[in-house]
C-alpha cells in the first residue's frame, strides 16, 4: 500500500520557506509514487502552485474579505468548527503516515492534528531570533511528539541543541537548494534596470534581497553602502534592495530620499523576477543579523556572483567558505564595504569567486541532491514506523 503524507507550511506567501516546499514537492511527485496532501495555515500566492502539484487545503479557511470581517468581529468561529471538522474526517480517511512539518511556524497546527497517530519530521529553517518570533511554544509542541529534525544549516543545529536542549540524534543537517535557473541574458537585464533606476550603464551593482527590517539588516545595508561609496571612485556604484511591502519599501525610499544615498540606493520592492537583478548586478551582499541559509545567497551564486555575508550571521558563511566570496567577522560594516570594495577593484578576483559560488551550487545544493536527501529520510521514517 502507498504511504501517504501530510505537508503543513505555515502559509503560502511567495516566501523562503513556503517556496522551497514548493520546489521539492514539484521534485517528489516527479520521482516518488508516495501520496501527500498539503495543508498551509492560510491561504495566499502560492496555493494555486501547491494545488498545482498535489491536494491542497488551508487551515485557515478563507483569504476572503468577509472571513477577515468575521475574524475582526470574532464571528467566525462556528464557521472555522465547521470548516476543521470537514477537514479532521477527510484526513482521518486518508490514514496519513507521516506528518511532514516545513517550518517551527507551521507547527501550530499540530495540535489540531493530534488525532493523527503517525512520526512528524520537522524542516526547521528558523534561528533564535525567528523562533522567539514564531513563538517558543511552536518548538514546544514539536517536542511532544519528538520528531526528527531537519535543519537548513549547522548554525541552525547548533541553536537546536546548544540553546533548546535537543538530543544532536535527532537532528540532521541538510543544506538548503534551489532549481537551476531559467536562463537570463546578462547584458539586457542590465539594460533594463538601469533605465528603471536611472542608473549608467556603466555603473557597478550591488544587490541585496529579502523582507526589511533589523533581522535582515536593512539599517546595515545603508551602512554599507554609504562606505562604499566613500571608497569607490571608479565608477558609478549603485544599490539594489529587492524585497518588502509596499509600506515598508516606501519608508525607506522616503528615509534614502533624506539622505546622502538618495541617487545611490534603490528599494525595488517585491518582484517576481528577482534572477533578473542577482543577473545584472555584480556583487550580492547578505547583511542579515540572523539568518538559517538564505536561499537568495544560491539563486545569487548560481547566477556567478560572488557573496558578501556577515561571518556571524548565520548559514550564510557555510556556503561561502574561503572560496565564493568574503564572510567579515563582527557585523563590521566597514570591513564587509572593504570587502566589496576589493571586488569591485578586481573583476578577476570578482570572477573566479563568482565562478567557485556557481559551481558549488551545481555540485551541492542543486535541487536533484537536496531533494534526494530529504526524500530519503522521509522514506527512512516511513519504514521505521512500517516494523
Amino acid at each position: 500500500m502507498t504511504a501517504t503524507i501530510l505537508f503543513l507550511s505555515h502559509d503560502a506567501s511567495r516566501t523562503g520557506a513556503p517556496i522551497f516546499l514548493s520546489n521539492f514537492l514539484q521534485w517528489f511527485r516527479r520521482n516518488r509514487n508516495v501520496n501527500f496532501r498539503i495543508l498551509t495555515g492560510r491561504p495566499g500566492e502560492l496555493s494555486a502552485d501547491f494545488a498545482a502539484i498535489g491536494a491542497v487545503d488551508s487551515f485557515e479557511p478563507s483569504d476572503a474579505l468577509w472571513y477577515k470581517a468575521m475574524r475582526r468581529l470574532h464571528l467566525q468561529r462556528r464557521y472555522d468548527s465547521s470548516h476543521l471538522a470537514r477537514l479532521r474526517a477527510s484526513f482521518l480517511s486518508d490514514d496519513i503516515n507521516l506528518i511532514y512539518v516545513n517550518s517551527v511556524a507551521s507547527a501550530g497546527m499540530l495540535d489540531f492534528l493530534s488525532f493523527l497517530d503517525c512520526p512528524i519530521i520537522c524542516h526547521v529553517h528558523e534561528l533564535d531570533w525567528a523562533v522567539r518570533v514564531v513563538g517558543i511554544e511552536k518548538l514546544a509542541l514539536l517536542e511532544k511528539r519528538r520528531p526528527l529534525y531537519i535543519a537548513v544549516s549547522h548554525a541552525v543545529k547548533n541553536s537546536l541543541v546548544e540553546n533548546n536542549g535537543i538530543s544532536a540524534s535527532r537532528v540532521e543537517v541538510i543544506h538548503g537548494f534551489v532549481p537551476s535557473p531559467q536562463a537570463t541574458d546578462t547584458e539586457r537585464a542590465r539594460k533594463i534596470i538601469c533605465m528603471k533606476f536611472g542608473i549608467p550603464e556603466i555603473a557597478k551593482l550591488v544587490c541585496a534581497c529579502g523582507s526589511i527590517g533589523f533581522r535582515k539588516g536593512t539599517d546595515l545595508f545603508l551602512r554599507v553602502a554609504a562606505r562604499v561609496a566613500q571608497e569607490y571612485h571608479t565608477t558609478p556604484v549603485h544599490f539594489l534592495w529587492v524585497g518588502g511591502p509596499p509600506n515598508e519599501v516606501a519608508a525607506m525610499r522616503s528615509q534614502v530620499a533624506n539622505s546622502e544615498l538618495r541617487d545611490a540606493v534603490h528599494f525595488v520592492g517585491h518582484t517576481s523576477d528577482t534572477g533578473a537583478y542577482f543577473e545584472a548586478s555584480d556583487v550580492f551582499v547578505l547583511t542579515s543579523r540572523e539568518d538559517p541559509f538564505p536561499l537568495v545567497v544560491m539563486e545569487a551564486a548560481q547566477r556567478g556572483k560572488p557573496i558578501v555575508c556577515f561571518a556571524r550571521g548565520g548559514g550564510a558563511p557555510e556556503f561561502v567558505e574561503i572560496d565564493a566570496g568574503f564572510a567579515t567577522p563582527d557585523f563590521d560594516t566597514a570591513r564587509m564595504a572593504d570587502k566589496i570594495v576589493q571586488l569591485l577593484s578586481s573583476p578577476d578576483l570578482c570572477n573566479r569567486m563568482g565562478r567557485a559560488a556557481k559551481q558549488k551550487v551545481i555540485d551541492h545544493y542543486n535541487l536533484d541532491i537536496g531533494a534526494a536527501k530529504i526524500a530519503a529520510v522521509i522514506e527512512g521514517r516511513l519504514r521505521i514506523a512500517a516494523t
